[in-house]
């Protein structure tokens, strides 16, 4: 078993749910396309956006280029606040987890973040139990790139050796393990709780 000395959870569906449904409805009605174009345009640019070098409008504004649409200002507006709705179901199994390892080791939060997430996210409760929060709209920079990850080892201030990496995504996991940390693919909570106890040591 590992010794452990920092868990970093990400945030989009570790400690929330995965995107909502609803939400995404929402947008693609307002872009009027059909559900199954949405990621591929909603991934395009959004590291930029995540990395704070680009706002919300201008973000959206792309997007609604590459689809040769013309929309209102009042619907640019929707499509940044329902966005921001969809990451916003909380995962009450992993921030109850969260809470109750706390005392046993170090939690921090990385996480692909815009601005306008974490204004909404910034005064919730579950933030306090974490120590350290190395988010990309901060850092202007985003998972998977290697550099976040040797800010988070930094401002961790441990060997990579000492920290585990939870993410949904499989891309963000390789980049860390690339990095030496221990990492894996979050899939629900009580396999990550399964995982975390018959695998690691928690220590501070």
């Amino acid at each position: 078993m590992k010794e452990i000395k920092y868990i970093v959870f990400d945030f989009g569906g570790v400690i929330t749910k995965k995107q909502n449904e609803k939400m995404i409805n929402k947008m693609c009605q307002i872009l009027n396309i059909p559900v199954k174009n949405f990621f591929l345009l909603y991934t395009k640019g959004r590291n930029d956006y995540d990395s704070g070098l680009i706002d919300a409008r201008t973000y959206w504004t792309k997007i609604i280029k590459l689809i040769d649409r013309q929309l209102e200002l009042k619907d640019i507006d929707k499509l940044i606040e329902f966005d921001v709705k969809s990451w916003l179901g909380i995962n009450e199994e992993t921030v109850k987890y969260i809470h109750s390892i706390r005392r046993k080791t170090n939690v921090a939060l990385l996480s692909n973040m815009s601005f306008d997430t974490l204004k909404k996210i910034n005064n919730l409760y579950w933030m306090n139990d974490l120590e350290k929060k190395i988010l990309s709209c901060e850092e202007k920079v985003a998972k998977p790139d290697y550099r976040i990850y040797d800010i988070c080892l930094k401002k961790l201030g441990v060997e990579p050796h000492y920290v585990l990496f939870i993410d949904d995504s499989e891309e963000n996991v390789n980049a860390a393990q690339k990095m030496r940390i221990n990492a894996f693919k979050f899939t629900n909570c009580n396999t990550m709780k399964d995982i975390i106890e018959n695998e690691y040591i928690l220590s501070k």
